[in-house]
């Protein structure tokens, strides 16, 4: 089944301040055209939004049919862009060639002199003239070629395709989720594993001594599953394995490499760690997977994003669907990207990067291991068992894409409809729980025990093990369930273009996304209390409350009034982002009494609400200086209700008090300011977006401007009439009721580059 390619070899090179395309070969010989971006820093950074995956509908940016149509026009512009006079011609004039032959075209892309461009989602390239993603067929896969010093033999391959995996979990970083992955790992691989086309082996030890001894056996396939970054240091790529007691163990791609040369049947790696595919920018070869790449492995898999649950399950089924039926990795990759294409109208289906070091195949299936016989009800039967084991686990959030799933190939298949009405309603936005980016200098390759390593195989029958012992630490160091996403090639780069909406990523900070967000730098702040990072995609005030999981967190803890009267456990927290046209607050709020705001507006600061004083940089202002009138205000995000979601915002602005001094005095609500609660176990958390013009900046604020700024919690005793202040707390300890008309008193904080 193999498929027969001419290749199409361009490489993208400098030419004076700009680039060139270049083919160096091809069937039509060789050309060449300059070469321009057609996208800015900031495009790029919403083109994967746009392709990223829909967590729920209410994450959904636009409609299914709006993104997909961005996607085209997006792959349009950089098809024309790459694919344009001489060049462009020299393609089309190589499809008619190697159709002439009876063969394919495959378009390798080299960017060995260009890593900058390496975080461009090539994958997307869309042909005007063939009215087509070239991604989406057989006849024209795109790959990016990495120069090898060497061309391991192709391996061939008899039923079962054998996977190594190592899932890294350690003990001083944040823990990956298991049961829910677990039980996706097993209904998505089921049927293959039963038909004896797969087998799965868990490495137990995720260390390295544990993966040199694992390699000494014949594996095919080398997932990794765990935390990943860049070391800007060393600007180089860093996997977080496990040390002997459980703690994080930072390697290089090179080092990894050393390991898996010498794994003469080991051919394809899958690495599923964000960032794992970033290069330096420079050297085009100190990602993890270019690494891996150079030292002669012949494919490496990963992704731009991430991608959702759904696409996941698609995704790590049909890749080894096809890989084990014989498709060559260029073809399987293709059909991957069709059966997601069309099992929705989401565009995830371009988020793999695959890399190769040559032109081979790295498998040759033999004609027994490509028949193998197929159960066709057997996929369905494996997602609806473990379904409704998860849905017997209460575990509703894993069993929603399985059902999803099942409904799209068979809406009439048993009570599907009837069990997605049930747990539709059930599943609420949840933080990430895929691996996070770790920036650190690799450590020395650990000595070798004589001992040999644990592995185990993945158990084979669908839904939950009564027999799991997820108690013990081994257990819970090593999530099997996070293979599935390793499977579903969760990896890379521009992934965390998306992701900074779950996480900070070192694109966040390029200068290119923060001035078009923010602005050039134009001032110099000098020493401040805080700094508020810039946000390049602005946070969704929608409840969900993913875009903050990482962006640093100040306590809101100071007794500032009522300490006497504090309820045990009372406390805060608060995190910013900011751009041209919003300040961007959260926060969460632990109280064991939610009493929500009563009365006017301008008074709900009595009841339960987390507030903030707002002004210009009062650092020059004397310590008794007052309020400055249009420029001072004091927002209040106050809970309204009892129910879910809901908030509102009032601006207290400066007026003259009986005394004569300005004060705090008038507000009313403001609709412009979008505000969101949600009660949680023990408090309730919250989100807003406040334009600057709510706070009377005329002006859009810059990089290193300094804003006086305190953010304060406050907490209500009684109901009705009786309804009061009991106790209110602030970032400030400074800030008093005598010290809140006062700003010279109030925090400094820098409008910074990231968060």
């Amino acid at each position: 089944m193999g498929r027969e390619y001419l290749d199409f070899d361009v490489a993208v090179t400098r030419e004076g301040q700009g680039y060139a395309a270049r083919v160096l070969a091809s069937p039509a010989g060789e050309a060449s055209a300059p070469f321009t971006l057609p996208f800015t820093a900031t495009d790029l950074a919403q083109f994967m939004v746009a392709v990223g995956p829909p967590r729920v509908v209410s994450r959904r940016l636009v409609p299914a049919e709006a993104r997909v149509v961005d996607v085209k026009e997006y792959g349009r512009r950089l098809g024309d862009a790459l694919l344009g006079g001489d060049v462009g011609r020299a393609f089309r004039d190589s499809l008619a060639a190697a159709g002439d032959q009876g063969r394919d075209l495959r378009l390798r892309l080299r960017l060995d002199a260009v890593p900058d461009l390496d975080p461009v989602p090539w994958e997307y390239l869309y042909d005007s003239r063939l009215g087509r993603f070239l991604t989406l067929s057989q006849e024209t896969p795109v790959v990016r070629l990495i120069d090898s010093l060497e061309r391991p033999p192709v391996v061939t391959v008899d039923a079962p395709l054998r996977v190594l995996v190592m899932v890294s979990s350690p003990s001083d970083l944040p823990q990956l989720a298991v049961d829910r992955e677990e039980q996706l790992l097993r209904a998505t691989t089921g049927d293959l594993l039963a038909s004896g086309r797969l087998t799965i082996t868990v490495l137990d030890d995720a260390t390295l001594t544990g993966l040199q001894r694992a390699l000494l056996d014949d594996y095919h396939v080398f997932h990794f599953i765990g935390h990943g970054g860049f070391d800007q240091q060393a600007q180089e790529g860093v996997l977080v394995l496990e040390r002997e007691d459980g703690t994080a163990h930072r390697v290089s791609g090179s080092r990894l490499g050393t390991l898996l040369h010498d794994a003469r049947t080991m051919q394809l790696a899958v690495l599923n760690a964000c960032e794992g595919a970033r290069t330096s920018g420079r050297d085009a070869f100190s990602g993890v997977g270019q690494a891996l790449a150079r030292q002669g492995l012949p494919a490496v898999v990963a992704m731009q994003t991430e991608i959702s649950d759904r696409a996941a399950l698609v995704f790590s089924h049909e890749f080894y669907w096809f890989l084990t039926r014989g498709l060559g990795i260029d073809a399987a990759m293709c059909e991957v990207r069709k059966a997601m294409a069309v099992s929705d109208e989401a565009s995830e289906w371009g988020t793999a990067v695959l890399l190769r070091s040559g032109a081979e195949q790295p498998f040759s299936f033999t004609a027994g291991a490509a028949a193998a016989d197929d159960c066709p009800e057997s996929r369905l039967e494996s997602l609806y068992d473990a379904a409704r084991g998860a849905i017997k686990a209460d575990a509703p959030a894993t069993a929603l894409p399985m059902l999803e799933q099942i409904a799209s190939q068979r809406p009439d298949y048993l009570d599907v409809t009837q069990l997605l009405e049930r747990v539709r309603p059930a599943v609420q936005p949840e933080p990430a729980t895929r691996p996070e980016t770790v920036a650190a200098v690799p450590e020395t390759v650990a000595a070798v025990p004589e001992t040999r390593p644990r592995t185990r195989p993945v158990e084979t029958g669908p839904g939950p093990s009564p027999t799991s012992g997820r108690q013990d630490r081994q257990r819970r160091k090593r999530p099997i369930g996070t293979w599935v996403r390793a499977t579903v090639l969760v990896v890379v780069l521009v992934g965390c273009w998306l992701a900074w909406r779950v996480l900070p990523t070192l694109l966040q900070k390029a200068d290119p996304l923060v001035s078009a967000a923010c602005g050039s730098s134009a001032a110099t702040p000098g020493t401040t209390d805080l700094v508020i990072g810039c946000a390049p995609i602005a946070p969704t005030v929608d409840g969900s409350f993913d875009d903050w999981r990482s962006v640093p967190e100040h306590d809101v803890d100071a007794a500032v009034f009522g300490a006497a009267n504090r309820r045990a456990g009372l406390t805060g927290t608060w995190q910013a982002l900011w751009d041209g046209e919003a300040l961007y607050l959260h926060a969460v709020v632990t109280d064991p009494v939610v009493t929500t705001a009563e009365g006017a507006a301008a008074q709900w600061w009595n009841g339960d609400a987390v507030s903030f004083e707002i002004g210009p940089d009062a650092r020059a202002l004397s310590r008794t200086a007052a309020l400055r009138k249009g420029q001072d205000f004091h927002v209040i995000l106050a809970l309204r209700d009892g129910t879910d979601r809901r908030a509102a915002a009032d601006v207290n602005t400066v007026g003259p008090s009986p005394k004569g001094k300005p004060v705090f005095a008038t507000g009313a609500e403001r609709p412009e300011i979008s505000v969101v609660a949600r009660l949680r176990d023990g408090g309730y958390e919250l989100e807003a977006r406040v334009p600057w013009s709510a706070v009377g900046r005329t002006v859009a604020p810059q990089r290193g401007d300094v804003l006086a700024m305190n953010v304060d919690v406050s907490d209500a005793k009684g109901s009705g009439a009786d309804w009061t202040l009991r106790t209110m707390l602030s970032s400030n300890p400074q800030r008093t009721g005598p010290n809140q008309p006062l700003p010279a008193r109030w925090q400094s904080v820098t409008l910074g580059d990231s968060g």
